[in-house]
């Protein structure tokens, strides 16, 4: 991982590497055999196919990695079995419930930061001989928490299964047969991602928005006081910026969410025809939703303000 002195220069090197890999017959696939395409992890990958062709992913994931940058410590691993088990408990428990709580992967982060934060400054540093405080959380720290919390984030498929024998066809598998089956349906899916991580993973030109925005959050909140070198008078760092668009967000949803609730999902085509079912069925809020205008994404959209239109 680099340091936050080593972005610097970024954005003014970037569009010269772009610019030579969006040139290249690599990225558009010209005169290449698919078998001798350089892959991350083979020995004759060089930089530029490390590389993202795509600014924002070039500028926000580095392609270079420090291997002294501390990743498997005692505070991360407490820390992301904890979240895990609670994020996995309150996502289940909620998950019956007829409004369900939302927890996303940016809460998460949030939770996280401010948990580490804690930690860093209540914890000794050595404890019988043991370094559980070695210094300030790292990024691999931020992101190796995120991914171990994240498993508990959704419900699976396979519990909704074990959900509907049970109470609608009255077949009870047993405890211990349907803990086997979640382990296997995860193990399943768990290697179907290894086989193909050589495909969707590691080729530089691969881009996942979420994924993306995710790690843009956290480097954001690493590097706190990082704000970008321009000609204009008005600076603010990146993490200063983030809690200015969390305040906007938190009392702009006042509006939609308790004061007028209209606006979730205001359907000013029905209002012409009130009485017309079909009119209802296409632009409604129960129906296709054609035409209708919302104030409320998160009712409606998943986190749009964190993934864009791609």
């Amino acid at each position: 991982m680099k340091n936050g002195a080593e972005y610097e220069n970024t954005d003014e090197n970037l569009s010269n590497t772009t610019d030579s890999i969006y040139k290249s017959s690599l990225f558009h696939g010209q005169n290449q055999n698919p078998e001798k395409v350089a892959l991350l992890n083979d020995s004759a990958s060089s930089s530029d196919t490390e590389q993202s062709p795509y600014e924002e992913v070039a500028v926000n994931i580095s392609n270079t990695d420090d291997p002294n940058t501390l990743c498997l410590t005692f505070r991360s691993m407490l820390i992301g079995i904890l979240l895990g088990c609670i994020m996995a408990f309150t996502s289940q428990f909620f998950a019956f419930r007829t409004s369900p709580l939302d927890l996303n992967i940016g809460i998460l982060v949030l939770i996280s930061y401010m948990i580490v934060e804690l930690m860093s400054k209540i914890l000794p540093n050595r404890i019988f001989n043991i370094t559980i405080n070695p210094g300030p959380f790292t990024m691999k720290e931020y992101a190796l928490i995120t991914i171990m919390a994240s498993s508990g984030l959704r419900t699976y498929e396979g519990i909704e299964t074990l959900t509907i024998q049970r109470f609608h066809f009255k077949y009870n598998l047993g405890h211990f047969n349907s803990v086997l089956f979640l382990l296997i349906v995860h193990a399943l899916a768990i290697s179907f991602s290894g086989i193909l991580k050589r495909y969707l993973i590691w080729p530089g030109f691969m881009i996942w928005p979420k994924t993306l925005m995710t790690c843009s959050l956290i480097r954001t909140l690493i590097h706190e006081n990082e704000f970008t070198e321009d000609h204009s008078r008005w600076k603010i760092t990146r993490l200063k910026f983030f809690w200015l668009i969390v305040l906007c967000q938190f009392l702009w949803y006042w509006l939609p969410g308790c004061i007028f609730p209209l606006l979730s999902f205001f359907s000013w085509i029905c209002i012409m025809s009130p009485k017309n079912a079909v009119l209802s069925q296409v632009t409604g809020a129960c129906g296709l939703g054609f035409g209708a205008i919302e104030f409320d994404w998160v009712a409606y959209l998943d986190t749009p303000i964190l993934v864009p239109f791609w």
